[in-house]
């Protein structure tokens, strides 16, 4: 099942949910309650999907036992506030549609005397607003406990999540006794055991799976040089850089070109034609605007080096992105059709496809798209490029791209 594009899987687990909401609360209070809670349950994940869609990524929902599930697949490294904000817009979407419901059908949200006068009035104001607002309390695996991490992240890189979740239980702990000794607050009491022992399974799972010390560094180091690289390319100055990280050749070449050297596009070449294996790793240019990465695109040397199984993938993939959001399409076609020789990879078929779509060779194009499906199994991003490309849209609609998108969707539940 799809709705607004994304597909939903109900899992048996929603269903007897529900049925178990209906059957401790009785009737009439458990209908009302339980399709409530099924409602804004999937207008707050839908909230994630579409925020997560703003970004470029996919996004698929799961309703299950308890709770709802919506998971993302980038197609770009995500800024820590697009992270937090995709976070955040469930809960949003879960209080500001309860609170439009309740005004809707004449009831204020704040008024207790109003909302808990009747029993469907009062089953959307807990469903709604409530659970909404609850959703944001700061511990995992709560949306608040999400954010909490990005936030902790900021300050201290790498770790926002792992503190989390070893914050999480004490804290959620605390919250159950209190619940237990204040007689108000005593009927969500089960609502913070059920809370705990998913903390508990969450902290046993991550322990288990806890990487190494080295990929744990070579992760932090990653998310250091993106932060250094954006950062660079939006207030003109680099960011903390960890070694052995370096800037990527593209924003030495753009610093030496606002100095006034006529030969800055020297060091994107040079770094294309080095073959050496050691070199110092760095991140892509996501963050340059489309102004900034066309004065570098104009000054390449034409024709372009020509990429060799020995060419960084790195380095090429970067110019085959650059090419193609500066509007050099024949430049790119040419380019990714040389380097998909010496690099049959999926990612470089849909960068390839994109700029002979906008040459106006669709069935060119249509066909490089399904090489993509063929050639590897990274059928997420292929997927991604399908429905969110704006370069790919003139292939919408086709009957080869709609059967190619529906195979995709079916191996994404598979």
């Amino acid at each position: 099942m799809r709705i607004f594009g994304f597909p939903v899987q109900i899992r048996p687990g929603f269903a007897l949910f529900m049925l178990l909401i209906v059957v401790v609360n009785g009737v009439p209070m458990g209908p009302w309650l339980a399709g409530s809670v099924a409602f804004f349950t999937l207008f707050h994940e839908l909230g994630h999907a579409i925020a997560a869609r703003q970004t470029g990524a996919t996004a698929s929902i799961s309703l299950d036992f308890l709770a709802g599930y919506a998971s993302f697949t980038p197609t770009r490294h995500l800024k820590r506030w697009e992270r937090a904000g995709i976070s955040i817009a469930g809960p949003f979407t879960q209080v500001a549609l309860g609170c439009a419901v309740l005004i809707a059908l004449g009831v204020n949200p704040l008024d207790h005397d109003q909302f808990a006068a009747d029993y469907w009035s009062f089953a959307i104001w807990w469903a709604g607003p409530v659970i909404g607002i609850f959703n944001l309390i700061p511990v995992l695996p709560l949306d608040g406990g999400t954010i909490a991490a990005e936030i902790i992240d900021f300050f201290a890189p790498g770790r926002g999540r792992t503190l989390m979740i070893k914050l999480s239980p004490p804290l959620t702990a605390l919250g159950f006794v209190a619940m237990v000794l204040v007689d108000n607050l005593r009927p969500l009491a089960a609502f913070a055991a059920i809370l705990l022992v998913l903390q508990l399974q969450m902290m046993s799972a991550h322990t288990s799976n806890t990487p190494d010390r080295r990929t744990a560094l070579l992760e932090r180091q990653r998310q250091l040089a993106a932060e250094a690289e954006d950062t660079a390319w939006t207030t003109g100055r680099p960011g903390l850089l960890p070694s052995p990280q370096v800037m990527s050749p593209w924003w030495d070449a753009y610093s030496l070109l606002r100095s006034g050297h006529s030969s800055a596009t020297s060091v994107i070449v040079n770094d294309l034609l080095d073959t050496s294996s050691n070199r110092a790793p760095w991140w892509p240019p996501h963050a340059a605007s489309n102004e900034q990465l066309a004065q570098l695109a104009a000054q390449l040397p034409r024709p372009l080096p020509e990429p060799t199984s020995e060419t960084s993938e790195l380095s090429a993939m970067t110019l085959l992105m650059v090419l193609r959001r500066t509007g050099c399409y024949e430049d790119a076609a040419r380019y990714g059709s040389l380097l998909f020789k010496a690099y049959p990879a999926s990612v470089v078929a849909i960068e390839t496809a994109r700029s002979i779509t906008m040459l106006g060779h669709n069935d060119t194009a249509a066909q490089w798209l399904t090489v993509a499906g063929r050639v590897d199994n990274r059928h997420q991003e292929l997927l991604a490029a399908l429905e969110n490309s704006t370069e790919l849209q003139a292939l919408r609609g086709r009957t080869d791209i709609e059967e190619l998108v529906i195979q995709l969707r079916n191996e994404q539940f598979s």
